[in-house]
């Protein structure tokens, strides 16, 4: 059994990705891909880690989530989904009304309730972005801190990503073990969610 840990940059804290409703987290919006040229990107943070979760289903997978150099949560992936599980109706019963779920899967296709509160960009291109990270991240085992987010060390920060990039750490690589025992050593054990996002849902 391995360990992996993806390391991003989070530009906005409102409590939608990561949603972190009825004490599960998950990622189910966002970090999906790009659109250049008009061609589709797989390059988003979701589609990697579920790739890999369902490649090597026997490793552990962590996310460590940074708010202004502040770590905002650490999180050990629990399961892995597609989105039209998620946004299917019986995946709305499994994991209760949450913030996150703005699309309604019909006949395996996704399209995004128009209905709801403006909380995420609308528009084709934002919808197309979405659907190509593919998976849902669903995290039972994490803690996340929101406004409390403990400044991360000037060493540690070194090694995490400086913009709006994904790093990646086998646990083959140096950088691997110093990160994860940091983390834990800043959350002693997974405490679900004990802040308050820094910012607000609706403006």
């Amino acid at each position: 059994m391995g360990r992996i840990i993806f390391s991003y940059r989070i530009a906005y804290d409102m409590g939608f990705a990561p949603c972190i409703d009825n004490n599960i987290f998950t990622l189910a919006c966002c970090k999906g891909g790009q659109i250049r040229n008009g061609k589709n990107i797989i390059t988003g943070l979701r589609y990697h880690v579920g790739q890999h979760y369902y490649r090597n289903p026997v490793d552990e997978i962590y996310l460590f989530g940074i708010y202004k150099n502040g770590m905002l949560y650490y999180a050990r992936i629990t399961d892995v989904i597609t989105m039209n599980e998620y946004f299917s109706t019986r995946g709305k019963s499994v994991y209760g009304d949450r913030t996150d779920q703005i699309y309604d899967a019909e006949a395996g296709i996704l399209k995004r309730n128009d209905l709801l509160p403006h909380i995420h960009p609308k528009g084709s291109g934002q919808n197309e972005q979405d659907r190509n990270g593919h998976y849902v991240l669903v995290s039972r085992q994490f803690t996340y801190f929101g406004k409390n987010a403990p400044a991360i060390d000037t060493e540690i920060l070194r090694m995490l990503p400086k913009n709006r990039e994904v790093k990646r750490y086998a646990d083959s690589c140096s950088e691997h073990e110093i990160i994860h025992s940091y983390a834990m050593g800043l959350i002693g054990s997974f405490q679900g969610v004990i802040g308050a996002p820094h910012d607000s849902l609706y403006d």
